[in-house]
């Protein structure tokens, strides 16, 4: 009897054990489908807006929108379907400042933009977000007010991301123009000027730039640094699908 009561105990162990790994299994793959529907509807938006044309990268828009999306559920942004992408990446001389409408799906704004004079020559390879350290940050920004200062009409910019963009605000890393930041300052020195951290837009556009994308809209500061896109608490695409279920926010 004893025997048999024993018998049974490890049947219904074993069965108990075989469903909820079937379960488990079951989720694993939902979630597995749900990440592959992410990925695809994202490589199609990117070709929707025809990326390849201005010579966006699709690794710097796809953690830009990854990141979109994580702001907007949290409340971060404003009701302005649009987000900005810096490609620290690219060469100072090319054009690697985007302002995408996702309502309007077109890229609005292409141009150029200054990095600081302690990340690099032509490209930008070193960031910081010390005081004083005359370094472009990486990653996510969120746009604040206007205001006229030393270097004219400026956008106040924010960041959480601590150890890479967290003090933005203290270090007065705004969007500003100069006269550094355009197509005959190349053309004179053979390369855009640098600033002492700031995004410096050309002076033909920045006006309009900043108008579009004041007030809590993202701006993101792309660069392949593996630690900090492993790492960053706005790019975790499965923790998005899960708080959503498997109809994936993307």
């Amino acid at each position: 009897m004893n025997k048999r009561y024993l018998f049974l105990v490890l049947i219904f162990i074993l069965s108990t054990f075989l469903y909820f790994s079937n379960a488990q299994t079951n989720l694993s793959k939902e979630r597995q489908l749900a990440l592959k529907k992410a990925e695809l509807n994202i490589k199609e938006l990117y070709n929707e807006l025809n990326g390849a044309q201005y010579d966006l990268s699709f690794a710097a828009f796809r953690y830009a929108y990854i990141g979109y999306q994580s702001l907007k559920k949290q409340n971060r942004l404003n009701g302005k379907e649009l987000f900005s992408i810096i490609d620290f990446t690219k060469d100072c001389n090319t054009k690697r400042f985007y302002t995408i409408d996702l309502e309007k799906m077109k890229v609005v704004y292409y141009t150029y933009v200054a990095h600081g004079k302690k990340s690099g020559d032509r490209l930008a390879t070193s960031f910081s977000d010390v005081v004083e350290s005359n370094k472009s940050s990486i990653g996510f920004y969120i746009t604040g007010s206007t205001y006229n200062g030393g270097n004219g009409y400026s956008l106040t910019l924010h960041g959480d991301e601590k150890g890479y963009n967290s003090n933005l605000a203290k270090r007065s890393v705004v969007i500003h123009t100069a006269d550094y930041a355009d197509e005959n300052y190349i053309a004179r020195n053979g390369r855009m000027g640098r600033s002492l951290g700031c995004p410096v837009l050309p002076e033909s556009i920045y006006k309009q730039v900043i108008d579009a994308i004041k007030d809590k809209t993202m701006i993101f500061a792309y660069y392949n640094d593996a630690k900090y896109l492993k790492s960053s608490k706005y790019l975790n695409v499965l923790k998005l699908i899960d708080e959503e279920g498997t109809q994936s926010v993307f």
